[in-house]
């Protein structure tokens, strides 16, 4: 199977989205079919042998929408909505002024305002005249309505089709009974005025949440300059290939990912990886496509170009993951599918019962059937979940985080348990000398020592031996010069320096030759300690530690004031590892594990009832990462662990973990939110609607009012989830069970 993306066009709410959803999933051949009626895209899973792409989009095409595969050439293209446009505005601002001058006319003797002196005969023809424009300006509402029934899927705009034309339909036969006083056209005309205004703001602002993509789309240059033969030449990016030499200068930005041959510069990631301060960058530095040249020329080579990009990467990833499906929005796609025919049998049975067993007449049940028809919006129930989705997803790649779909955040919001890999990840994973420690009676000085060591481990791969190595340099200390080598693979190695005979490794080597390590301070055990012996006699021991990253601790503070417990999981000897544990205030440490028993770790903390997250940046991890309920991979780690996690911290900085998961739980707070309010909306405002408080006495709605209130309800649910545009990220409970 296949995963593959569609853009679709067409849609008006949630029973579109849930008709082409229908449409294709019975398709043999296809699987995981999800439609967002928020981004626009279908994502399924096909089989090439039994279906191609070609007979899905006419699938699609012969339920009435449009379909068109998302292939390289057309993944970054900007889908623009048709409320966006230039043309709709010009038809809203034409229905609203029309529309206004229609209830004016239609309400001026109620309300006393000045008119021209005419009858209500030749008033019924103002009126008339004062639709036709507004009517036209909302014509997509008749086309797709109507089209939508007679294929028996209607849809948002059925329902406004219905209602209006009802309305007008009952108007012209009111007039042609010689009745011009109590007419409808000013409602027809005010419903639809008052629904593309609502369609006009919620568009804006769903593109105001989704504008996470267009930014990154933004970043890469459409030309670069190239170095070929020595000459420099500008060409279009797309035309770039792998091993080009290409000329950065100041201010410009940098068109693929590669490795700078030539210069220095301060680059700019921040929209990338969500640093803000600027990189120093040097020979042999990598350099990402899309960043900034502060300052500095470079020359760089070529190694990621199209979508091969880290950006272009991105950019797949972040519109995959906002048209994804998380569990919870299951329910609401089920009802919406069917919510439309629900409606429309609720609005008939309303104008039946008040007709019939009300005692109203025709004119007053048809008002109560029609404002049924125009409050129920199926949009904010459909919207609820992929445009919180939508707007959390493109804030978290703002931060420098990229989640790959909506379940990962679901479940990222429910853990209660994380999971730190201990070296590259609590740690900066490369060992460094922290100290020296002589021996009582050595004879030598630090430098000796250090020289000895040095003169020994040069040659060595061992990373030990290149801590050793790079501390010499540091020091400026020459290496003795060694002879006659001899290895002790896993305990270390014996060679001649200065006519003395040398023996550096750790405590089982020396033992073995008699040695004992009994001088050197207890209190270094939980470091990795090579011991230097000569002639029989200890020198001392050079003390290696992997050091811990400077916001570890932060990392860990933060993540218990939201609740969560803390493990610590590491392939070092118990010592190392529990110290660094005790160091940090982990809740619970497990040493001493072997790469492939780390995924076993995790299965055991998952059968004793918790919901784990594991972080993790190495190619052991990568088992961990897939089977944690959660995988957060260090965006500095390797392809392997960033290919199994769920989430990618693109910093490669531990709070990121923190900022992560209280996301995640905004996004599902934010979602919840907007289920519960369309729920809440439909549940209550489609039985006040129908009249249920009028038959005790109470108020009824007016089908203008109801008009608002719908679209209404649709800002609301996108205007709540543009909130998280605005998160920070700091924890909000110091309580587990408030962790929202």
């Amino acid at each position: 199977m296949e995963k593959k993306i569609f853009h679709v066009t067409g849609m008006r709410c949630a029973g579109c989205a849930a008709n082409v959803e229908r449409t294709v999933k019975k398709l043999s051949g296809v699987a995981e079919v999800y439609v967002s009626i928020a981004t626009g895209t279908m994502s399924l899973e096909m089989d090439p042998s039994g279906i191609t792409p070609e007979e899905i989009a006419e699938a699609v095409r012969k339920a009435g929408f449009g379909a068109e595969l998302v292939t390289q050439e057309t993944r970054n293209k900007d889908v623009v909505e048709e409320e966006e446009t230039p043309a709709y505005f010009r038809c809203f601002l034409t229905a609203l002024v029309f529309g206004v001058l229609l209830c004016y006319a239609a309400m001026h003797s109620m309300a006393g305002l000045p008119y021209f002196p005419i009858g209500d005969r030749a008033n019924a023809w103002v009126q008339i005249v004062l639709l036709i424009p507004v009517l036209i300006s909302g014509r997509r509402f008749y086309v797709s309505g109507f089209r939508s029934l007679l294929r028996l899927a209607p849809n948002m705009d059925s329902l406004i089709a219905l209602c209006t034309g009802a309305s007008v339909a009952y108007s012209l036969f009111l007039m042609s009974r010689g009745e011009y006083a109590h007419l409808y056209f000013d409602t027809a005309g005010m419903i639809v005025a008052l629904i593309m205004l609502g369609k006009f703001l919620e568009s804006r602002s769903r593109r105001r949440a989704s504008g996470a993509i267009r930014e990154l789309m933004n970043l890469a240059p459409e030309t670069a300059v190239v170095v070929r033969g020595g000459v420099e030449s500008g060409i279009p990016v797309a035309e770039l290939i792998a091993g080009d030499l290409i000329r950065v200068r100041p201010g410009e930005r940098i068109p693929v990912d590669g490795i700078i041959t030539e210069g220095a510069a301060s680059v700019d990631e921040s929209m990338l990886t969500g640093e803000p301060v600027p990189v120093d960058k040097t020979i042999g530095s990598r350099v990402t496509g899309g960043s900034v040249n502060r300052d500095g020329s470079i020359l760089f080579r070529a190694e990621q170009v199209g979508e091969e990009t880290a950006l272009a990467r991105m950019i797949a990833m972040i519109r995959e993951a906002q048209g994804s499906r998380p569990p919870v929005a299951r329910l609401a796609d089920l009802i919406s599918g069917w919510f439309v025919w629900g409606v429309i049998t609720l609005a008939l049975l309303t104008f039946l019962l008040w007709l019939l067993i009300g005692g109203l007449p025709f004119a007053g049940a048809l008002e109560f059937g029609l404002s049924v028809l125009v409050i129920a919006c199926p949009c904010a129930l459909g919207l609820a979940t992929p445009i919180a989705l939508i707007a959390g997803i493109g804030r978290g790649a703002r931060l420098g985080i990229l989640i790959r779909n909506g379940t990962a955040l679901e479940t990222a919001s429910r853990v209660d348990t994380v999971v730190f890999d201990k070296t590259g990840t609590v740690t900066e994973g490369r060992p460094d000398v922290v100290g020296i420690r002589l021996a009582p009676g050595s004879g030598v000085t630090e430098t000796e020592l250090l020289a000895f060591a040095c003169g020994a481990e040069q040659n060595s791969e061992h990373p030990l031996a290149g801590a050793i190595v790079r501390e010499a340099k540091a020091r400026s200390v020459p290496p003795g010069s060694a002879g006659e080598f001899r290895a002790f693979p896993g305990y270390g190695v014996s060679c001649r320096i200065d006519g003395r005979s040398l023996l550096i490794g750790n405590a089982a080597l020396m033992k073995e030759q008699g040695i004992s390590v009994d001088g050197v301070d207890a209190d270094a055990a939980a470091h990795s300690l090579v011991y230097v012996a000569a002639d029989g006699k200890l020198l001392g021991a050079i003390v290696i530690s992997d050091r811990v990253k400077k916001d570890s601790a932060e990392a860990l503070k933060r993540l218990h004031l939201m609740g969560l417990s803390c493990v610590l999981l590491s392939g070092d000897h118990p010592r190392s590892a529990e110290s660094v544990a005790e160091k940090l205030g982990f809740d619970s440490c497990f040493a001493g594990i072997l790469p492939g028993g780390k995924a076993e770790a995790i299965r055991n903390l998952q059968k004793e009832g918790r919901r784990v997250a594991m972080v993790g940046d190495g190619i052991n991890d990568g088992p961990a990462l897939a089977q944690a309920d959660v995988g957060i991979a260090i965006g500095t780690g390797t392809d392997v662990a960033m290919e199994s996690a769920d989430m990618i911290l693109m910093r490669g900085t531990l709070p990121e973990v923190p900022t992560a998961i209280a996301l995640s739980r905004a996004v599902m707070r934010i979602i919840r939110e907007n289920l519960f309010w369309a729920f809440f909306y439909n549940t209550i405002c489609i039985p006040v609607a129908a009249g249920v408080l009028y038959a005790f006495g109470g108020p009824r709605l007016s089908p203008i009012l109801c008009a608002a209130a719908m679209a209404c309800s649709s800002i609301f649910v996108v205007l709540n989830a543009l909130r998280l545009k605005r998160f920070r990220g700091g924890p909000r409970s110091r309580h587990p069970e408030n962790r929202d």
